[in-house]
């Protein structure tokens, strides 16, 4: 009986290359810092209250923002 039969084991994969290690690394650092500046930013209170002026939590235009010329 002729050994036609597929074999057992598939090949071992090969390790990965420097290139795919560093860009693996890469999107690992790019994600835990996006993660970590969502996280001081819900977490981190403001450094100054709102302007006594101004209502809290309202935005202001483009057009207060300006100084005139």
């Amino acid at each position: 009986m002729p050994d036609t039969a597929p074999p057992r084991h598939r090949a071992r994969p090969q390790p990965p290359t420097e290139e795919r290690l560093r860009r693996r690394l890469a999107a690992v650092l790019v994600t835990a810092g996006a993660l970590a500046a969502t996280l001081l930013t819900a977490a981190v209170d403001p450094a100054a209250p709102p302007a006594p002026d101004r209502d809290p939590g309202r935005s202001t235009s483009e057009l207060a923002q300006r100084s005139d010329d």
